[in-house]
């Protein structure tokens, strides 16, 4: 059982009952909250006209990241948890049981407490240690901190979080890579917000340190990590919008004129919709399936159990379906012993010792991309012979 237990437990009901489409678009449901809940944070600080300019850059922030999957959860927490500290009456202490919640859905609630710590360093700042004594987020703090542990895995949870801020399983993982210039999420999204926080010198940096100083962390583990991007962009996104109308003044003018298009939008808005999802039918009907789940349904029909090693060790997760399969390492990767990762590591970079690892776990099956390194090695040995191919995958078996 991973640590986003919830959506674990939710996945396997939706698709026992045949109703995983419903979950995935409630999953989708997610990101429009969340920039529902942008834009009202917006508003409180920037024009309308400002707020929804940044709303959009911060959807592109969230693009690159987004699927049906608990990390999605975990942005909708965050957005949740930030929106109600923000709060100046009683709704803020809503933030605690929120908290718990997110706990629940993904371990990126670690990150409660460190925003926290934030809001009282910017506390520190303006008042000195009185004011941090006074601070609302004094309490919030050892709230959060305990909510952390409110969940069936206990001190586990925490200790994850901690280990994988350290594990050096990140560097085998995309999204636990530093950004770069392809990463249109973070070009187009993350970056224009932080120029725009950045252009509204006083008015967003030093006039609102309460927001300022958790958006600067972020920011900084936005540039440790392309995963962060999206939670950079909902933590700071309401910033962006106040520099926007700091540098822009006469932008909330646009404010009436903006309300007389709203039908054209909206149209505009269901035709782009229509028309994306129209394109993308087409594109799917003609290109070949990108997942392979053709290739290891094949190995588990004929019923005898077998020992599969993904090339991509996510593709293992289509096999935890299958009660004869048992995989190397599949989508669940943050559990896996480091030792475990040497070894795939060291199959899938075709290193000297690469067929060690299969000769050690006994593996029968190996599932590859078609054309690559191991698919092409596997082909030239004698020990294996092709089980199955389509246009993209490749299975072995021994």
């Amino acid at each position: 059982m991973p640590q986003e237990w919830i959506f674990g437990v939710a996945v396997a009901l939706a698709t026992n009952a045949g109703a995983f489409v419903v979950l995935s678009l409630a999953v989708s449901a997610i990101p429009l909250a969340i920039l529902a809940s942008i834009y009202g944070r917006a508003r409180a600080i920037a024009s309308p006209a400002a707020g929804g300019i940044v709303v959009l850059v911060c959807g592109v922030a969230l693009l690159e990241s987004f699927g049906a999957r608990a990390q999605v959860l975990g942005w909708g927490a965050l957005a949740a948890f930030v929106a109600f500290l923000e709060r100046r009456d009683r709704w803020y202490y809503a933030a605690f049981p929120t908290a718990v919640v997110w706990a629940n859905l993904h371990a990126s609630v670690a990150l409660a407490p460190v925003l926290v710590l934030a809001r009282l360093a910017a506390t520190l700042v303006d008042g000195g240690s009185s004011a941090v004594r006074r601070s609302r987020d004094l309490p919030m703090l050892g709230a959060v901190a305990l909510a952390m542990f409110c969940t069936p895995f206990g001190w586990r949870l925490p200790y994850l979080a901690l280990t994988l801020a350290t594990s050096p399983i990140r560097h085998y993982i995309q999204e636990w890579q530093p950004p770069n210039l392809h990463d249109a999420s973070f070009v187009y999204g993350a970056l224009p917000i932080a120029l725009l926080i950045l252009a509204g010198k006083r008015a967003t940096l030093a006039g609102l340190k309460q927001q300022s100083f958790p958006a600067m962390l972020m920011f900084v583990a936005a540039l440790l990590a392309f995963r962060n991007t999206a939670l950079f962009a909902i933590v700071a996104a309401p910033l962006a919008a106040r520099g926007l109308d700091a540098i822009v003044p006469r932008i909330g003018a646009a404010d009436a004129k903006a309300r007389e298009l709203e039908p054209v939008a909206l149209v505009a808005i269901v035709l782009a919709i229509a028309g994306s999802a129209f394109g993308l039918a087409r594109i799917q009907a003609h290109e070949p399936p990108p997942l392979p789940g053709a290739a290891i349904a094949s190995l588990a029909r004929d019923r005898a159990g077998h020992r599969l090693f993904c090339e991509n060790f996510t593709w293992c997760s289509m096999a935890l379906q299958y009660p004869n399969l048992r995989v190397f390492i599949d989508g669940r990767c943050d559990g896996y012993p480091l030792d475990v990762w040497r070894q795939y590591v060291t199959t899938m970079e075709m290193r000297p010792s690469w067929r060690a690892p299969l000769v050690r776990y006994r593996v029968d099956s190996v599932l590859a991309q078609r054309g690559s390194p191991l698919a092409t090695a596997l082909d030239r040995s004698q020990a294996w012979h092709t089980a199955f191919s389509d246009r993209r995958f490749v299975l072995f078996r021994s």
